[in-house]
């Protein structure tokens, strides 16, 4: 791509137009990383989250009641009287991340699925994009009108979740050291 240079400038002068509106805290060193390398710069990402939601589970159609990018306590499952399904969800770390050529494309991939397998790309056309996704994952149906569904006890659901949250970034922070060897 011969204008990659320019076009990443301009990328990465643009502002953030995410739900949450800046970047996580825990996924900017690999960011930061990422886009030193001249063969590459990111599009898109999110450190892992945990939140709780209700709706159709279509982007637009779905309202996030709780959201959390950090560990959480017992006092993120408790909500004010909501009707309907609210399901609790868990999504490990994804990146997108826009590459001068099929050969980077290639080097990222191999370097990445070395912790994720799902990575791949994502574009080829326009611009070469890389998608470094993590697979750890839980969903569940939590509250049926304002009723709590899960009946085990609200301190393991906290510490299974913030296991998954603690595993997630230990990966993030072990790309972050492979790349910054490529």
């Amino acid at each position: 791509m011969p204008n990659f240079p320019n076009n990443k400038k301009t990328f990465l002068a643009k502002l953030d137009k995410s739900k949450k509106g800046d970047i996580d805290g825990k996924i900017l060193p690999l960011l930061k990383i990422i886009n030193s390398k001249p063969n590459y710069y990111t599009t898109s990402s999110c450190s892992g989250r945990v939140y709780l939601w209700s709706g159709s589970g279509k982007k637009n159609e779905t309202e996030w009641l709780k959201v959390s990018h950090d560990l959480v306590e017992e006092d993120f499952f408790e909500l004010k009287a909501v009707s309907g399904l609210v399901w609790l969800r868990l999504e490990d770390m994804i990146l997108h991340i826009c590459c001068k050529d099929l050969d980077s494309a290639n080097k990222l991939l191999e370097l990445s699925r070395r912790i994720y397998k799902k990575s791949c790309i994502l574009s080829a056309s326009n611009k070469i994009i890389v998608e470094i996704r993590g697979s750890e994952f839980i969903e569940m149906p939590l509250f049926l009108d304002g009723k709590l569904l899960f009946n085990g006890e609200m301190e393991w659901l906290v510490n299974l979740v913030n296991s998954r949250l603690k595993a997630i970034w230990k990966r993030t922070n072990k790309l972050a050291q492979f790349m910054v060897s490529v």
